[in-house]
């Protein structure tokens, strides 16, 4: 089981993040189509549990940024806007907030898509398309992995402004 776990992590590490056109074939060694049917029963079962495992990393990470946005960020700029403390960098960030939570989202179910159709592709009779499909979900995770990056960089930025502003008020 080990082996078969070690060998899932390698596939997917191993995989090259560029997405391919729909024309363009992913070039499969035949060790690798092997060890793909070989271990097809151990890969689909890791890939279901990440599957499950992404559906309640996309809930908790979207009703966070949700929280941040509508708890936090919104009302403080609201308030500092009544007071005439507002200033653009503010305004900027809380727009750059919002179209990377809308990114996000976008994102997220496109990587899910890809995952859903990565599972329902048989690792068996089709190791090349899987494979192909592999790329591919691996390519769309990153994308969502660099979105929740750029969130974190939002929410430091953020911080960091209203650290500045309390600064200047004393």
């Amino acid at each position: 089981m080990k082996k078969t776990a070690f060998f899932v992590a390698v596939i997917l590490s191993l995989v090259s993040v560029n997405v391919f056109a729909t024309s363009e074939k992913v070039e499969i060694s035949n060790t690798k189509k092997e060890a793909i049917v070989r271990n097809c029963d151990s890969i689909m079962e890791q890939l279901k549990a990440l599957q499950r495992t992404d559906s309640r990393s996309r809930y908790y990470l979207g009703h966070y940024y949700e929280t941040v946005l509508s708890k936090y960020i919104t009302p403080l700029n609201l308030r500092l806007t009544e007071r005439f403390l507002s200033s653009n960098s503010f305004v900027e960030n809380q727009n750059s907030y919002n179209k990377a939570l809308a990114s996000f989202r976008i994102e997220y179910v496109e990587a899910q898509k890809a995952l859903e159709d990565l599972v329902a592709t048989s690792c068996k009779t089709e190791p090349e398309t899987f494979y192909e499909k592999l790329v591919t979900a691996r390519a769309k995770r990153k994308i969502v992995s660099d979105s929740v990056t750029y969130m974190r960089k939002l929410s430091d930025d953020h911080i960091k402004l209203v650290k500045e502003l309390r600064e200047k008020q004393q």
